[in-house]
């Protein structure tokens, strides 16, 4: 092969991001990128088809692309030795007359990610849905039947069916919730907010809540905190949810605190920002678990956190917020004496 040739094709080959191969007539490996290297470990040049790729389908289609420009196949897969699972794109080049084959590869293991997220996803709604369908459809069957005439198993069953509904509400309700956060994730946020109104707002929606489940709530905001970049409903349903999860979770008669203050930067978060702690005195959660609690449906203790009317979405939710807040969420836990939810948002 000419040398000018050479340097053309090794010049548009480092040129495109993904993985190349560059093949000739006798179906020889020619020339290779950094990022096919990557993908398929020890290429060197002069390698034939049939030993880079396992299936002889694919080195039978680049000869065919070499002779005729076209292929049977437009679609192949093929699993490299470190893994992941590649797609193979074949397309001929003719350079000073000299017929080539240039085969990409495009990784699918992302894709493979998403749709088992997806898939989970679907699996969980259901899952979440079906609970309660089925306990609604069990109690009303029962109150066509001789417990219709029973007054007292009729209230206590159209109290259990008025619960069921609720739940399903309010896991509908997260669901929308969740769906509209991801969909602006990556909007700018344009305006600006008073942090220090948005937690006072919160802390009044939840303190009926708390007294009714014995427990009080305590706010420490520093004064004149600094207005931040934000949205004022999504900020106020980040202080809601962790409030509430510190409802849920802590135990009778104690104190959960609510807090904010300004900081230049700690170890967490290496910026001036608004700092804000919501801390209980629960259960606590072990340190395995706590890297798991935004994962959607995540639940420590699941027959609890359904008796509460919890989704397993507020925290998800939370995270999807900060996310397009370019804030963070850090959380501190000590089995058996509590936890410490932290909220960083940037000044600027």
């Amino acid at each position: 092969m000419k040398k000018e040739l050479v340097t053309n094709i090794n010049t548009f080959a480092e040129s495109i991001g993904v993985p190349v191969l560059v093949f000739d007539n006798s179906l020889r490996l020619k020339y290779f990128n950094q990022s096919a290297r990557n993908f398929i470990p020890n290429l060197e040049t002069n390698t034939s088809a049939e030993k880079i790729f396992s299936k002889k389908r694919i080195s039978n289609q680049i000869l065919q692309c070499i002779k005729t420009g076209k292929i049977e196949f437009e679609k192949m897969r093929y699993r490299t030795n470190k893994g992941p699972e590649v797609a193979v794109n074949i397309r001929d080049l003719e350079i000073d007359n000299t017929k080539l084959a240039i085969v990409t590869l495009s990784d699918l293991s992302p894709l493979s990610e998403a749709k088992m997220m997806r898939t989970d996803f679907v699996s969980n709604v259901s899952h979440e849905m079906r609970s309660p369908l089925t306990s609604i459809r069990g109690f009303v069957e029962t109150l066509k039947g001789p417990a219709g005439d029973d007054l007292d198993k009729r209230e206590k069953f159209l109290d259990v069916i008025g619960k069921e509904a609720d739940r399903m509400t309010n896991l509908v309700s997260d669901l929308l919730s969740l769906s509209l956060v991801e969909a602006k994730e990556k909007r700018k946020i344009k305006g600006f907010v008073d942090l220090g109104q948005i937690i006072t707002a919160a802390f009044e929606a939840t303190e009926l809540r708390a007294r009714n489940q014995g427990k009080i709530l305590k706010m420490k905001i520093e004064k004149e905190l600094p207005e931040i970049p934000g949205n004022q409903d999504n900020l106020f349903r980040v202080m809601v949810n962790l409030i509430e999860n510190a409802i849920n979770y802590s135990g009778e008669n104690t104190i959960i605190k609510i807090s904010a203050k300004s900081i230049q930067k700690e170890e967490v978060f290496l910026r001036p920002a608004l700092k804000i702690t919501v801390s209980d005195k629960g259960d606590g959660i072990s340190q395995e678990e706590i890297p798991r609690l935004t994962e959607r449906f995540y639940r420590i203790d699941r027959s609890r956190s359904r008796d509460m009317g919890g989704t397993g979405l507020g925290l998800a939710i939370v995270k999807h917020i900060l996310v397009r807040h370019k804030g963070k969420l850090s959380i501190d836990s000590i089995k058996g004496k509590g936890s410490n939810f932290n909220i960083y948002l940037p000044i600027t």
